[in-house]
Parts: structure tokens; C-alpha cells; sequence
């Protein structure tokens, strides 16, 4: 159940009590049903009703001076409700979108002929072309009074040629050909291993050959030429003479140690 416009409602909204006063009122969405109270509002122009529950539009018809009407998403399910609207001279927009009387056919063109004031309808503004169109409308059953002329005959589409499909060549499958076997492969024979040449024990190194000793007769006739020759000799070569003897002798008394340890 929708609600019922009060003049409370009314001075909460424009803020005033002077009803002559209020041009301008905005209702939008207040689940309004009943709107009788706008008949206190000689001097109203603008008023916004949108998205509330009006079926009916008689109230208006006490708006004399209203110039812009919004009805959209309302009840008003019979378009012969716009006759209310009629005595509103001054009427140059409506919105009635989304109200069951918009499904009504040829609805704009209904309206535009029932109220010839209207400059604008819905978001729209009305063509020389829809007032035209209008004329013809019967507003009692919302048909057109000469029934439109026939639509022009359709020709019917020419039939494009099809074009011959190429015959389409048919491979036939063949079973793949079995391969040769593969001949295995010769078993590998293995290689002898390399013999390693045993290596012969090297001969040991024959012993170096010593000086035979001198004979008894021979160092003596060495003996005498020596003595011989130190006579002619001055100290500073019998110096180095007798040098060259101890290391002589110290060598020959080497080597017979070395031997003694070796039978040893």
C-alpha cells in the first residue's frame, strides 16, 4: 500500500508554508500512491514524481501552470489517463517512461496528438515528422485512421550459381613395406694384450783396472832420478815436490784401508 501526499510532507520538503509560493517540488521515490494534496498548489511549473505508485493522472489537471511533469516508473497502466492533461496549455514536457501505458502501441505518437503543447516527450524532443505521423493516429482504438500502404514486394535473392567442386583424388593408403633386417653386427674378438719385455738385469760395470805396481827394479831407477834431480832444484820447487809427495802418500794410504774393509 502506497502512501498518501500531506501538506506536512509538502512544507518538510520546500522548507516553506506558503503554498502559492512553491514553484518547484521534488517528490522522487517516496512511495507516494495518493497526490491529491497538489490541488493546494495553484502556481506549481516543475514537479518530480518518479519512482512512486501513481495509477492515476487526475490530480494534475489542478496544476494549471505546470510546465514539466515526471512521472517515470509509476503505475499508470491506461494510456487514456493523459486526457487529464489535456486543460494544461502550458504542459511542454512528460516523462512516462517505464509506466505499463508506454507499452500501449504506437504510445508516442498517441500522446503527441492527445497533447499538441508538448515540446518534449520522455528524452526526446517531438519532430515535425512524429506530429505529422500523428494526425493519422485514431485515438480511440490507437490505430492509424488510412491503414498504411502495403510494404514494396520483396524480390526474392538471386541463387548464386554454385560453383563446380573439383573432384577431389582419393590417395589410397598402402600398408608400409616391411624394412630389411639389420645384419647384427660381428661380434668383436679381442685383442691380444701387449706382453711388457721383461727387462734383463744390466751386467754390473766391470771394476775400473788399477795401475799394476811398479816392479822393485824399476823404482829404483825412478828412485835414482829423482834424487838426481832435487840437487838441481831450489826450495821453492822442492816445496811443491814434497807437497805432491804427502798427497801422494796420504792417497796410496787410502786406498789400502779401503781394502783392509773390504775383506773385512
Amino acid at each position: 500500500m502506497g502512501k498518501q501526499l500531506t501538506p506536512e510532507f509538502i512544507i518538510q520538503r520546500t522548507k516553506s508554508d506558503k503554498f502559492e509560493a512553491i514553484k518547484n517540488l521534488n517528490l522522487w521515490g517516496n512511495d507516494l500512491e495518493d497526490v491529491s494534496a497538489i490541488k493546494d498548489l495553484p502556481n506549481l511549473e516543475v514537479l518530480s514524481l518518479s519512482v512512486n505508485r501513481i495509477a492515476t493522472l487526475r490530480d494534475f489537471a489542478t496544476c494549471p501552470k505546470l510546465t514539466e511533469l515526471y512521472l517515470r516508473k509509476n503505475a499508470v497502466s491506461d494510456l487514456s489517463e493523459v486526457q487529464y492533461l489535456c486543460p494544461l496549455k502550458q504542459l511542454r514536457v512528460l516523462w512516462l517512461w517505464d509506466n505499463p501505458c508506454a507499452e500501449t502501441p504506437n504510445y508516442r505518437l498517441i500522446v503527441i496528438k492527445m497533447l499538441p503543447q508538448l515540446v518534449k516527450l520522455e528524452n526526446n524532443e517531438i519532430t515535425g515528422e512524429e506530429r505529422e505521423a500523428a494526425a493519422h493516429i485514431n485515438v480511440e482504438d490507437g490505430l492509424l485512421a488510412a491503414p498504411p500502404p502495403p510494404p514494396a514486394p520483396v524480390a526474392p535473392p538471386k541463387e548464386i550459381p554454385k560453383k563446380k567442386s573439383e573432384p577431389v583424388h582419393q590417395v589410397e593408403y598402402q600398408e608400409p613395406k616391411a624394412e630389411k633386417p639389420i645384419p647384427p653386427m660381428p661380434k668383436e674378438v679381442p685383442l691380444p694384450k701387449p706382453q711388457h719385455a721383461v727387462k734383463k738385469p744390466s751386467p754390473a760395470p766391470a771394476p775400473a783396472k788399477q795401475d799394476p805396481e811398479p816392479s822393485e827394479g824399476r823404482n829404483e831407477n825412478i828412485l835414482c832420478a829423482v834424487l838426481a834431480l832435487l840437487k838441481e832444484l831450489d826450495s821453492k820447487s822442492l816445496e811443491l815436490i814434497k807437497r805432491d809427495i804427502d798427497r801422494k802418500i796420504a792417497s796410496k794410504k787410502g786406498q789400502a784401508n779401503n781394502l783392509s774393509l773390504i775383506h773385512i
